[in-house]
């Protein structure tokens, strides 16, 4: 290998660990085995003569040369984004490749009302869809791992920009013997977070749905915690407490309706949160931005 023999995804990888301070997630992100991408670092260096890299078994972190040479791949990686804009913006919207990241409580809810219109409208798209957590999809889109993520707001990350597309409200789904069903009306302040299951911490959902309850009632609240939403709704069904879903993951036909009763929040504002797509402040497909948010919006005017 030569200097002039680093290519894109080189310079992917070196920003990617940059950006997790970690192989696995920097790998997991990139798409990559965690040996693959330990051994391309190596060689990275190999090739530039200096360690980007400090790493010991508990932690890894940028030595003041890698920094800058972050700061210039970034850089670089940037420029040909520019180049690949130039190119794309000859070309229809949407068409080409796009990578798209969503967290894990939107993504399995909301891609079965947007991927039927996508192929219909823009069948030249090539979408590459990634799910997981806020943080780790945000730092991907940092790295220029991936072109969009779609989220909950507010994201409060540096270097990206957001855009509205729908407010998504919550329902209230309990136990069907719960005395919160016998309700006729239930309001955010019948709430109590010790009564409560929720998603496991990195989930900004779990927070979100906390955040409802009476500030004196947030204290105390239940260990039991899922990974999923799925796991969540059938801890709910076990009895194992209440909990709020958001509306796409409740749909027309909700699940488990023999055991758990699915109830919309009273009050003046819709409670719920707001879904955004978050984009690079140098990304340069505006116009994809801006058509695919107006096809999610259409796709979820009948039914948020």
């Amino acid at each position: 290998m030569s200097l002039r023999s680093l290519g894109f995804r080189d310079l992917q990888y070196m920003v990617a660990v940059a950006e997790h301070l970690s192989i696995s997630k920097a790998a997991e992100s990139c798409a990559i085995t965690q040996p693959a991408l330990s051994e391309r670092i190596k060689r990275i260096e190999s090739v530039l003569g200096v360690e980007l890299f400090e790493r010991n078994k508990r932690n890894l972190r940028v030595t003041p040369i890698g920094e800058q040479l972050v700061v210039k791949a970034r850089e670089m990686l940037d420029e040909l984004r520019e180049v690949e804009a130039i190119i794309s913006s000859s070309k229809e919207p949407l068409s080409g490749p796009l990578r798209l990241g969503m967290i894990a409580t939107l993504g399995p809810y909301l891609m079965p009302h947007i991927l039927p219109p996508l192929k219909r409208c823009y069948p030249k798209l090539e979408l590459m869809l990634h799910e997981g957590l806020t943080d780790s999809l945000l730092a991907s889109l940092k790295a220029g791992m991936l072109d969009l993520v779609v989220a909950a707001a507010p994201l409060t990350v540096g270097g990206i920009k957001q855009q509205f597309i729908a407010h998504e409200p919550f329902v209230l789904a309990a136990p069907k013997d719960h005395e919160l069903t016998k309700k006729s009306a239930i309001k955010p302040s019948d709430l109590n977070g010790e009564e409560m299951v929720l998603l496991e911490e990195g989930h900004c959902l779990s927070g979100q749905a906390l955040d409802v309850c009476p500030s004196k009632r947030r204290q105390n609240r239940k260990r039991l915690h899922a990974m999923s939403l799925e796991t969540l709704r059938h801890m709910v069904a076990s009895g194992a407490g209440y909990t709020l879903l958001p509306q796409l993951a409740v749909g027309k036909r909700p699940p488990l309706s023999k055991l758990i009763s699915y109830r919309k929040l009273q009050g003046r504002q819709s409670i719920g949160r707001d879904i955004v797509v978050a984009y690079r402040d140098s990304f340069n497909r505006k116009t994809d931005v801006e058509h695919f948010v107006a096809l999610v919006q259409k796709a979820l005017e009948d039914i948020l």
